[in-house]
């Protein structure tokens, strides 16, 4: 369950929305409970006179408003800004406040492209994969990346492909991604994703050019047998033998729709398995 913001202020009638969201916020906690929650992707850009306005004009707050545009217009840092608009209400206690405080002060130092891939990273978390994707196509432009960053960025890229794109196209990210770091979780999950797209000709095919390693492969097929396994697991379809195959010629209304949801559950299960180490 989500926090709950007492609301100590005046509730305006028109919503502050930040720009690029969904969000409608109506209160000064509502926006400090914003900004505490992104602060990852603030900046100064955020605290903009259409802020400050509404600030002023909307939660007639005059004096807040004042206080930020003079920090804006004077060149103090995000840091100051934050303080000064949290301390503007109570929905913060000090050492919140100094923990997010700690919070920026460690993304200033970040150099751009590891800020770009954390935020990248929280889209993840969030489940704003497309977001996410944006961040880490941006991040890859950077020419001094090193070859392991690049990689994981490769991998994190996968990831948000397999729940907006294609399995094969997350298959041939997870791939680059083994190329540049030489890790086996990232050569498994291109197997997988290739299983999991019924690519199945295409798996045979490239699964060679992939790796030689036997090791890697057998236990992609161990994990892909433990599925048909655990899909086949019910008295309707206990017959069946290869669960895509099947999928396409199989009548009996109750068998099909146990085996789609079997596969499905565990599509559902191997794509938070690659963020969250599910799958090693």
């Amino acid at each position: 369950m989500g926090k709950v913001i007492i609301c100590s202020g005046r509730l305006a009638e028109k919503p502050f929305v930040p720009d690029g969201t969904d969000k409608r916020l109506y209160s000064i906690e509502e926006i400090c409970h914003y900004v505490n929650n992104n602060v990852y992707s603030i900046d100064m850009k955020f605290f903009s006179h259409h802020l400050t306005d509404y600030i002023r004009e909307e939660l007639k707050l005059p004096a807040v408003a004042d206080k930020l545009k003079r920090l804006v217009e004077d060149g103090f840092s995000l840091n100051d800004v934050i303080t000064a608009l949290f301390c503007s209400c109570d929905l913060y206690s000090k050492d919140e406040i100094l923990e997010t405080i700690e919070l920026v002060k460690s993304l200033e130092k970040m150099p751009d492209w590891e800020r770009k891939a954390f935020i990248g990273y929280k889209k993840l978390e969030e489940k704003k994969y497309l977001a996410a994707l944006k961040c880490f196509r941006g991040t890859l432009k950077v020419e001094s990346l090193a070859d392991r960053d690049y990689g994981l960025v490769l991998k994190a890229m996968g990831i948000c492909l397999i729940h907006v794109s294609s399995f094969r196209e997350a298959a041939n990210c997870f791939y680059k991604s083994y190329k540049y770091t030489g890790s086996n979780k990232a050569l498994l999950l291109a197997i997988l994703a290739l299983k999991l797209g019924g690519h199945e000709k295409e798996f045979n095919e490239k699964v060679g050019e992939f790796t030689t390693d036997e090791a890697v492969i057998s236990k992609a097929e161990s994990v892909w047998k433990e599925t048909e396994r655990l899909a086949l697991n019910s008295e309707n379809i206990s017959r069946i033998e290869n669960v895509f195959g099947k999928l396409k010629t199989y009548k009996v209304a109750e068998g099909y729709k146990e085996i789609e949801f079997k596969l499905e559950e565990f599509k559902t299960e191997y794509r938070e398995g690659a963020w969250n180490g599910l799958i090693s």
